[in-house]
């Protein structure tokens, strides 16, 4: 009886209010919208990561690493001999460019395999010629792409692909098609597969390997093997689980990705005060029916079951919106998200479309449980309050709103304790590497500020009551709006905290991005000084695989030194090494050119002084974030894994870097090769000559490059401020989700502040109408409502600049430093502040227009039937 009688008072709820449940129903979606939509970009991003790693690795159980310096192809003789191992299969990776038609330019992911003995064991099949598969095979020219790359480029078996590979062009033959057993996605359908030989041969890679794939017997222990295994591997190379690949991706990307995680995190918590705007409306305007349901008997806990249920439904069907809604935006977001870690980390796919068996049901079904805790969590404190309700006193008019405002005391002296936990975390440092204190920080900020609202609410009506009225109806509009938003703290308060979080989430985040890209802009104008840079064709496309897809042979200086115009040739070598037992970046360059013609910004000295010294002395420069990393400063040593085995070295100088986050090692390349052997070379930085011109000198390095017949095949030959400007336009790539997530945030907020005002059009139906009929006008009254959404607006406007200001120094000295480490000078625009002000009040002035229209154009004779 009492459950059917609830789920009656539900349904009728709902119907008799049913624009202002969909206004909640829609805030929640949102919210609920960009986490599902981030969470499963951001695993549909590793899981096709992790794909890559398994379809390539097979059924191996170990891999042997070089990381960018390859593998010497002989240790294979001694990794097959170690007790244990079953087989041993090389690998080498590389890209070939398109040297013509539709798809010139664009680069495709090459393979080198044992194809006789791998094929099956990769999980992939050959479709050739039968009759002449072994010489199809074996053929040096022979090529075998996946369905997805064969039919995006058009190609047929038999057909020649023109390709550049390193300079160099070359003509393959489409000997077949990759089959692929099981997933549609598998990386096999997505690249293109030589036997290793003639990939050796391509890529001018003759007995070298990117990776050997081991494969152990089932009773052997891995650890075991691998310790085996560099007992009798040169010291740089790296025995590791194929799993671990992923692992290190997720490690490289988790501060990244959970940052974007807690940024849509930001929808869901205004999502709340939405849900919890409404329950109070709800609450309040059924004083009345809840004082009935205590007079027939209804307990305590089922009046706030009521209530709670009520919320938990409007949180379902947002949850159930937004976890669908979250899934299409995902496959948006998908790209964003891999070409962000692409630009930032390491090449990755651009994952896959969800499937039913993928993550869709399971991203729904998150959503759902988003929504539902959201609401449930916005609808407990009115639940209670509701519950609390006492009988007799259940018809007193305003009594719930006086209760609120006698809270305001309290709120206060809770603000100033959760502003001091904010300061108090703020200087804590991170746990695991991860800034968990700095969010509590925030969080605590921004609650803190939220506690403050209804203080300012209440000033509205202290302003206003020491002001006389105007003799007319028009002159006392604004301190009718002011004293009735001001008699209204409790459910003001929280549009008001909506709107604030919205926008200092939007300046904090914009103030940090805008001292991010000032800080890298002069950066890169410091420091990028080459004129030309000579780099592999797709160096900026993130499409760098295999170490031999990663370099040019230094026999290029004398002849990129011999091109009329060139002043300077700068060998700049860049490869992964192991320092002090973690991976880090190596930087090899001619220090004494750099210091005679670039630069770098050092933390403490002269550039030139110690560019010089570093050379002279063989030591090296570290970033930044290298020295915060490791504890290492200048004057102290790092140990370097090289081939000859750990070299400790000087460190010289520590300087800002912004182009990795994992940390910089820079030295000398007579020192790299004397320890490294190797003397390949990343890009070629050009000075030229005073008075040269740039664009005849980057003509003159296209023809050096072209073959026999004219037919142009350079690497990219890149000008400095073309350079500069796809770095900062990576930057910028990098924080679009950001901006999509500040967006729906802002939404957000703003059906908020429409929520609070259709309340209050439906709460005001009477005193609308009494105005009315002593001669207020339609514009009047329009105007009246407009003024209350203007004075939440200018109240949200300064607590949200103030907490946006608070909130960017978080992000730049506390969350960005102990997540990434880098040093970011913050600057403050005054015209943004000025521009979110504006943003805010107008914000709240359109949503509070089709509220005011509504309530001016209510029937007279309904609001005073009651009269």
């Amino acid at each position: 009886m009492v459950q059917s009688l609830t789920s009656v008072l539900l349904r009728a709820h709902v119907q008799q209010r049913p624009f202002r449940a969909l206004l909640s129903v829609i805030g929640v979606a949102l919210g609920v919208l960009a986490s599902v939509a981030i969470g499963a970009a951001n695993v549909e991003v590793l899981r096709s990561f992790e794909r890559a790693v398994t379809s390539v690795a097979g059924s191996s159980t170990l891999e042997i690493l070089g990381h960018d310096l390859g593998v010497d192809e002989t240790v294979i003789a001694a990794v097959r001999r170690v007790p244990g191992v079953v087989a041993a299969s090389p690998l080498l990776e590389g890209v070939a460019v398109a040297a013509a038609g539709d798809h010139r330019w664009e680069g495709i992911e090459v393979y080198g395999l044992d194809l006789i003995a791998e094929g099956a064991a990769k999980g992939f099949d050959v479709e050739a010629d039968r009759e002449r598969v072994l010489d199809a095979l074996l053929s040096p020219d022979a090529v075998y792409l996946g369905h997805e790359v064969a039919s995006a480029w058009q190609l047929r078996p038999g057909d020649r692909l023109d390709v550049i590979v390193g300079g160099r062009s070359a003509r393959l033959r489409v000997a077949g098609f990759l089959h692929a057993e099981g997933s549609r996605s598998s990386l096999w359908n997505e690249v293109a597969v030589m036997d290793i030989a003639a990939a050796q041969l391509l890529f001018s890679s003759i007995g070298r390997l990117d990776r050997i794939d081991v494969v152990t017997t089932p009773d052997a222990s891995l650890d075991q093997v691998a310790a085996s295994l560099r007992a009798v591997l040169p010291p740089h190379l790296v025995v590791q689980r194929p799993a671990q690949r992923t692992k290190q991706v997720e490690n490289m990307v988790r501060s990244f990705q959970l940052n974007l995680t807690v940024l849509s995190w930001v929808g869901l918590l205004i999502g709340t005060f939405l849900i919890y705007n409404t329950m109070a409306f709800a609450v309040a305007q059924r004083r009345r029916e809840i004082g009935i349901y205590r007079a027939l008997g209804m307990a305590e806990s089922r009046v706030a079951g009521l209530f709670l249920l009520e919320g938990g439904l409007l949180g379902f069907m947002g949850g159930l919106l937004g976890g669908i809604g979250g899934v299409w935006l995902s496959q948006t977001l998908v790209s964003l998200v891999s070409r962000t870690i692409t630009d930032l980390y390491v090449p990755v796919g651009s994952g896959s479309v969800l499937s039913w068996d993928s993550g869709y049901l399971g991203s729904v079904w998150k959503g759902i449980l988003f929504g539902s805790v959201v609401a449930m969590i916005g609808s407990l404190a009115p639940s209670l309050e509701a519950s609390r309700t006492i009988t007799v006193r259940a018809l007193a008019p305003g009594d719930y709103e006086e209760s609120q405002q006698m809270r305001s005391r309290l709120l206060l002296g809770i603000s100033v304790v959760l502003a001091v936990v904010a300061g108090a975390t703020s200087l804590m440092g991170p746990i695991a590497g991860l800034p968990l204190f700095g969010y509590v920080a925030t969080l605590s900020l921004l609650a803190s500020l939220a506690c403050l609202s209804p203080v300012f609410i209440q000033a509205l009506g202290y302003r206003r009551a020491g002001r006389d009225a105007g003799p007319r109806l028009e002159s006392n509009l604004r301190r009718i709006a002011a004293d009735h938003a001001a008699r209204h703290p409790g459910r003001n308060a929280v549009t008001v905290s909506a709107l604030m979080v919205g926008l200092a989430i939007m300046i904090g985040v914009v103030v940090m991005v805008r001292s991010f890209r000032e800080t890298v802009e002069a950066w890169v104008n410091e420091t990028v000084m080459a004129d030309l840079v000579v780099a592999p064709p797709t160096w900026l496309q993130g499409k760098q695989v295999g170490h031999a897809g990663r370099s040019f042979p230094d026999s290029l200086i004398p002849q990129l030194a011999s091109v009329d115009g060139v002043a300077a040739v700068d060998p700049y070598r860049d490869v992964q090494v192991i320092a002090n037992g973690q991976t880090v970046a190596l930087v090899s360059r001619d220090l004494k050119l750099h210091a005679e013609r670039g630069r770098y910004v050092m933390m403490r000295g002269d550039y030139r002084t110690i560019l010089n010294h570093a050379a002279e002395s063989e030591g090296v420069l570290i970033s930044e974030v290298l020295a915060n990393r490791l504890g290492v400063n200048a004057g102290s040593t790092l140990t370097l894994v090289t081939p000859q085995g750990p070299q400790t070295i000087p460190v010289v100088g520590v300087f800002y870097d912004y182009a990795t986050d994992g940390g910089k090692v820079v030295m000398d390349r007579r020192l790299y090769r004397r320890l490294w052997d190797d003397d390949k070379v990343t890009v070629f930085g050009l000075y030229l000559l005073p008075g040269a011109d740039g664009e005849l000198v980057r003509r003159s390095i296209v023809r050096l490059f072209a073959d026999d017949e004219g037919q142009a095949v350079p690497p990219a030959v890149i000008r400095n401020k073309d350079l500069r400007h796809e770095i900062l336009e990576i930057f910028d790539r990098t924080f679009v989700l950001t901006y999509v997530l500040e967006i729906i945030a802002v939404l957000v907020a703003v059906l908020g502040i429409v929520n609070t005002l259709v309340t209050a059009v439906l709460e005001r139906r009477r005193e609308f109408a009494t105005l009315q009929a002593i001669g207020a006008s339609t514009v009047q009254v329009e105007r009246l409502v407009l003024w209350e959404a203007v004075y939440l607006g200018i109240i949200g406007a300064v607590l949200g600049v103030v907490g946006g200001l608070v909130l960017a120094w978080i992000l730049i000295y506390v969350i960005n430093k102990q997540s990434f480490g880098w040093t970011i000078r913050m600057t403050v625009p005054v015209g943004l502040l000025l521009e979110a002000v504006v943003l805010a009040i107008a914000t709240a002035w359109i949503a509070g227009y089709f509220p005011a229209r509504w309530a001016a154009r209510q029937p007279v004779v309904e609001g005073l039937r009651d009269e």
